[in-house]
């Protein structure tokens, strides 16, 4: 703790360091100076705990992503629209967890940033380009709600699957060029007391307080506030249309509705949760004082980690409210435990002894048949 305590006996209280988005070392040692000095469970929890943690959180979203991504390259009958926009998601989400949380857990490990100034600009640059691809493609994800369920015959040329490509790459390089000025204010910075424990983190206080108040309006504040309102919308036209005779596809029609805005409700409830923690850390930081204790070390700590957690955690939530991912998913891992290595894009399902019977009995008779024709044709060429 001691050598943890040179580091950052530069700071005392202050807030010398900017902060950003991700989490810099130089926060974490500010944090941590106010712990006791015989204290080490900040130590523990920083060079050990949380790279552990952001270990977890890649390897369990590398896999559900690549998953995602898998199930919907090899499967015609899940390249619908809207699954084109999760598709993008997952990619935004590969690259954030490919990115930011093993440069950052090492960084953390090491109590230094070793990767230099090429690597320190472009992980914050992918940080932010990558969250904002995930908002924005939300936001895609209900307008498009919002134009089929409202609005289906008049928009239906619009809501192609080529214009949907389209729309994603747009997201993509508009979010690659609003996001330069990131390349320019971040790089490698060097403490004065300890020049051998260099930073990756931004180069001016003012410029960082723009970035964030920036970072938290347009892409979580803005975004979230035009969900809701074309979420809103939508539910209130489900309700306002319940068939009132029982029409079997009417019925099955709604519920689809239903399941299909509930999915993409959740997936953004999700989302404003897990960031929501990171903002309000943000925010006290650049307009207030950190509190002085390590429950806030941890506290703070933990807000870090579920914003990463964020990155891995949809596949699980496509799994729980969607039947076609969950059956795909399904398929997908049967096909891997299988002996043959061999797969289709069959649901794997087990015939219950009524269907194996009746399945052997209709070969059965089919056997029959075939003899019978085949004798009767030898009779007719006889």
């Amino acid at each position: 703790m001691s050598k943890l305590k040179a580091n950052s006996s530069m700071y005392h209280g202050q807030l010398d360091a900017p902060l950003t988005i991700n989490m810099s070392m130089n926060d974490t040692l500010l944090l941590l100076d106010h712990a006791p000095e015989d204290d080490y469970f900040a130590f523990i929890l920083y060079t050990i705990v949380v790279p552990i943690l952001f270990g977890f959180v890649t390897l369990l979203g590398t896999f559900g992503n690549l998953l995602v991504i898998y199930v919907i390259f090899s499967r015609q009958k899940m390249r619908t629209v809207t699954n084109l926009l999760l598709l993008n998601l997952a990619f935004a989400d590969l690259t954030f967890l490919l990115i930011c949380p093993p440069f950052t857990a090492l960084s953390f490990a090491t109590m230094r940033w070793p990767f230099g100034n090429v690597v320190c600009k472009l992980m914050h640059y992918l940080l932010n380009v990558t969250v904002y691809v995930t908002i924005y493609t939300l936001v895609l994800i209900s307008v498009i709600r919002y134009m089929t369920i409202l609005h289906n015959t008049e928009t239906i040329r619009f809501r192609t699957k080529r214009n949907i490509m389209m729309m994603c790459f747009a997201i993509w390089l508009l979010m690659l060029v609003v996001n330069i000025p990131i390349l320019v204010s971040y790089g490698v910075t060097y403490p004065e007391d300890t020049p051998e424990t260099p930073d990756c983190n931004i180069y001016d206080h003012d410029i960082g307080r723009n970035i964030f108040a920036t970072f938290f309006v347009f892409a979580y504040l803005l975004p979230l506030f035009i969900i809701l309102v074309v979420s809103v919308l939508i539910l209130q036209h489900i309700n306002r249309n319940k068939p009132t005779t029982f029409d079997s596809k009417q019925v099955k029609s709604g519920d689809r509705k239903k399941k299909a805005s509930r999915l993409l409700i959740l997936v953004v409830v999700i989302f404003a949760l897990l960031w929501l923690p990171v903002h309000i850390h943000l925010l006290i930081a650049y307009f207030g004082t950190l509190p002085e204790n390590k429950f806030y070390v941890a506290i703070s700590m933990l807000w870090n980690t579920l914003a990463y957690f964020n990155s891995c955690v949809n596949p699980f939530i496509y799994n729980y409210a969607s039947k076609e991912f969950r059956d795909s998913f399904r398929e997908v891992m049967c096909c891997v435990r299988r002996t043959n290595g061999q797969c289709n894009n069959t649901t794997v399902t087990r015939a219950s002894p009524s269907e194996r019977n009746n399945g052997e009995m209709k070969r059965l008779v089919t056997s029959v048949t075939n003899v019978r024709n085949n004798t009767q044709n030898a009779s007719t060429e006889l």
